[in-house]
C-alpha cells in the first residue's frame, strides 16, 4: 500500500501571503476617521483626492487636525484647509471655527461632503 503524499508546502505559504496581502490593502485603504461622523451628502460628482490639512469637528464642536485634539492656535501655517463636519453638528458650533481661520490668514477653506448614492 501506498502512503497519501502530503499537500506541498509551498501551497500553504501562497494561501497565507495572499491573506496577508488582501488585509494589509484593506488595512491602507480603510480610511478611519478619530470620532464618529456622519457627513453631509451632496449630488455633486466633482470629486477630489483627500485634502493634505483635514480639520474634523465632532457634533459638539471639538477639532481635530490629522487625527489628533487640537485647538486654533496649534494649526499649521498654510493657507488652505478642507472642513469636515458631522451632518449634525449645528452652525453655531462651526462658525466661531471659520471665523478664527479667516482670522488666521486661510484663503481657502473646502468644506467636505460625502457624495450621495
Amino acid at each position: 500500500m501506498r502512503k497519501k503524499r502530503s499537500p506541498a508546502p509551498t501551497a500553504m505559504t501562497d494561501i497565507a501571503f495572499l491573506l496577508l496581502l488582501f488585509f494589509l490593502i484593506l488595512a491602507i485603504s480603510t480610511h478611519v476617521l478619530p470620532i464618529p461622523l456622519t457627513p453631509a451628502q451632496s449630488d455633486s460628482s466633482a470629486t477630489t483626492d483627500e485634502p493634505p490639512h483635514l480639520l474634523l469637528v465632532s457634533p459638539n464642536g471639538d477639532l481635530y487636525y490629522q487625527g489628533n485634539p487640537t485647538s486654533l492656535d496649534q494649526l499649521p501655517e498654510t493657507e488652505e484647509f478642507s472642513l469636515l463636519a458631522d451632518k449634525d453638528t449645528p452652525f453655531k458650533k462651526i462658525a466661531p471655527i471659520i471665523k478664527a481661520l479667516q482670522e488666521k490668514g486661510i484663503t481657502t477653506l473646502h468644506c467636505v461632503v460625502e457624495q450621495s448614492q
